[in-house]
């Protein structure tokens, strides 16, 4: 008779030997079970600890930077990447004598085994490191605290340690077999065969070598065994593959973006580390390039965020498949690329390829089936010249970018040693924009507008002021392009959409019936889907003739996506809405795009009123733009008239309408609804 085992039940273990070491096996099983659960215990205490240092060690740097800069948008990113962290209950950023800077904070996990993991490990464990530059002055910033549920730690140990439980019972059972299998049937010479191949194993491949099976044996416990083991030893060798197949893909992940799969910034970092260590390296010039994308925030705000991750694996390979070998490029953030160039011995080499790359960004991609096209700005350092920190130079690259990009686009700059100083101004007005409209630091005031034909009054062009509380008023030359790079320009310019329709219906209500008012419109608000609606709304809201609404855009704004900013504008156009084209003939002044989009007025800009009628080029243009409109059916709008003689030699040359100091600056609704007073009690000229 055999069992299901298929083992002959004359060759079976006695009944009564197989009770008393089962019985053994069980007791030791517990005991070493017991023991193994203990240790595992102290170990998992000890992965929490080395968990929680690991997660604080990987954001400190980071998080010096938020607390350096008080950005606490910025902190905010840095701590919910600790989300990610299932054990994570609160991260905080404090900075000292100030409420915490930044805190995220998930509610404590309800796990059935949690009574008892709280027992074991305590509910919370608390970590704290201190924020500070540790060259040159120590500056202390702050306090890095991280507070773990040890729930998750907790169910895992419970749960391993039901199976090392079970599994030791049943590993003591096996090893009792096979001891009473040994001693019972002497089987002193396959034993030895069996102990010699054991010994043959490689740890590292356990499944490369079996046992060999005993003659003799292949249907009793010793053949059952050896079958087992090998069967075991190939089962451990599968999950080692698994293993080391996690492992590696785990520091892959810890060493290179997910999106791009370019070196991340603690891979570049050990990269300039080892440059810099090199022997050679003091003999030669290594030049670290920042590489920032203009406008990447409203691209993000164009298209659904799977759209923009594309354009930047797009933009990514690209700027990886056109440096090759010449240099080590890597992701440093959202839109932010960092290029390592070594052994280079003029600066002029770093320049050209700032060049090389802006040229090749710049290309057309496709997204969404819609072809795009997104400008860079690219700031250098050089070390040693520049400094030798592997931190400062990527942060003095950054600084450079920032820098250039403020004062334009597609362009690089050398680092120099004012821009920190410039940053961090910058910075602190940035932030202080971000909360302008909030305090009610914004205003708009007005300027009117003249028709030469009647010598009225018949417009006001909205304007926007920024009276900071420490810093007084603010050039709008700076203000503006900052809120339309950090997308501010949005809030701000739907305030002044409403601000401008309000003022001008009390205008009306006050018997100024045909005012007209003017007000800009940017890029960032052109492109917004919703804005045609916006302005509807607001027509409809303040009662307001829709050609008494002007719309003004720039040549410059209008050329970041042509196909994009006619539909827009052909949309608002469907409204009644009028249309002007300002500083025209500083940017492009195509015919082609006169053609294209609906516009109904021309404005010259001011640089080009000057010196009128002495400047004999500003006189050409102004009058070759005159005639232009007139070919196109266009009323031609003059700015910056100052004088009798420009208003004199507008008028000759067929302009329409004026606008300058000569007949007011911009002045609050206050001052202006008395100067509409004066200029309807003036006689008008047919």
């Amino acid at each position: 008779m055999e069992t299901s085992t298929g083992i002959d039940a004359k060759q079976r273990l006695s009944a009564k030997l197989l009770k008393a070491v089962l019985l053994a096996a069980c007791v030791l099983g517990i005991a070493i079970s017991c023991v193994q659960i203990l240790i595992d215990a102290r170990q998992s205490s000890k992965s929490i600890d080395s968990e929680a240092q690991q997660m604080l060690a990987m954001i400190r740097e980071s998080s010096i930077q938020a607390a350096y800069r008080l950005e606490p948008t910025m902190a905010e990113e840095i701590l919910s990447g600790l989300m990610e962290h299932q054990s994570v209950h609160v991260a905080a950023i404090k900075i000292p004598d100030e409420p915490e800077l930044a805190v995220v904070e998930r509610s404590l996990s309800t796990s059935r085994y949690r009574q008892l993991s709280d027992y074991i490990f305590e509910p919370i464990r608390i970590y704290r490191i201190p924020l500070y530059k540790e060259e040159p002055f120590h500056e202390y910033y702050g306090e890095l605290l991280l507070a773990i549920d040890t729930a998750y730690h907790g169910r895992e140990f419970i749960q391993r340690s039901l199976i090392v439980l079970v599994s030791g019972i049943f590993r003591a059972i096996a090893m009792a077999l096979l001891l009473y299998l040994i001693y019972s049937l002497i089987l002193t010479k396959p034993l030895n065969r069996l102990i010699r191949n054991l010994s043959q194993i490689n740890p590292d491949a356990p499944g490369s070598h079996k046992l060999p099976m005993p003659k003799g044996h292949q249907n009793n416990e010793l053949g059952l065994w050896v079958r087992t083991a090998n069967q075991l030893l190939e089962s451990i060798e599968r999950n080692l593959n698994l293993r080391q197949k996690a492992e590696a893909q785990i520091m892959r992940l810890s060493q290179y973006d997910y999106l791009t799969r370019l070196p991340n910034r603690k891979t570049l970092q050990k990269h300039l580390q080892s440059l810099i260590n090199k022997p050679s390296a003091s003999e030669s010039n290594i030049a670290i390039l920042c590489l920032g994308l203009d406008d990447f925030k409203s691209l993000n705000a164009q298209f659904n965020f799977n759209a923009a991750e594309h354009a930047l694996v797009k933009i990514a390979d690209r700027l990886r498949n056109h440096i090759g070998n010449k240099a080590y490029i890597g992701r440093l953030g959202e839109d932010q690329f960092a290029i390592i160039l070594s052994k280079i011995t003029q600066p002029y080499e770093a320049a050209e390829l700032a060049q090389a790359l802006l040229k090749q960004l710049i290309k057309p991609i496709l997204v969404n089936d819609e072809k795009i096209t997104i400008s860079g700005t690219v700031g250098i350092t050089l070390f040693p010249d520049d400094g030798q920190e592997v931190d400062n130079l990527l942060q003095q690259a950054e600084f450079a970018m920032i820098m250039a990009k403020s004062r334009s686009h597609n362009r690089y700059q050398f680092y120099i040693a004012t821009i920190d100083t410039e940053i961090r101004q910058r910075k602190k007005l940035e932030m202080d924009l971000h909360e302008a409209l909030e305090h009610h630091e914004l205003s708009l005031v007005y300027q009117p507008q003249i028709d030469f034909k009647t010598s009225r009054l018949v417009g006001a062009e909205a304007l926007l002021r920024w009276k900071h509380p420490e810093k007084g008023p603010i050039s709008p030359e700076m203000f503006i392009p900052m809120a339309e790079n950090n997308l501010d320009i949005i809030p701000i310019g739907d305030w002044v959409l409403e601000s401008a329709c309000h003022q001008l219906h009390e205008w009306h209500e006050a018997g100024f019936n045909d005012l007209r008012i003017a007000v800009n419109l940017s890029a960032i608000q052109l492109r917004d889907k919703n804005i045609v609606d916006r302005i509807n709304y607001l027509i409809h809201k303040y009662q307001i003739p829709p050609e008494l609404l002007e719309i003004e855009v720039t040549e410059t704004c209008i050329m970041e996506d042509i196909e994009l900013s006619s539909e827009q504008l052909n949309k608002i156009k469907a409204t009644g809405i009028t249309l002007a084209l300002d500083d025209f003939g500083t940017g492009y002044s195509s015919l082609s795009y006169l053609k294209q989009f609906p516009f109904d007025k021309l404005k010259i800009d001011k640089t080009f009123v000057e010196g009128l009628p002495e400047n004999k080029e500003n006189t050409v243009i102004v009058e070759a733009i005159i005639q232009l409109g007139r070919s196109f059916g266009i009323e031609v709008i003059a700015e910056g008239v100052e004088t009798v003689e420009q208003e004199a030699h507008l008028i000759n040359s067929g302009c329409t309408e004026g606008q300058g100091y000569f007949y007011s600056k911009p002045v609050p609704n206050e001052e202006f609804a008395n100067i509409l007073k004066d200029w309807k009690n003036r006689p008008s000229t047919s």
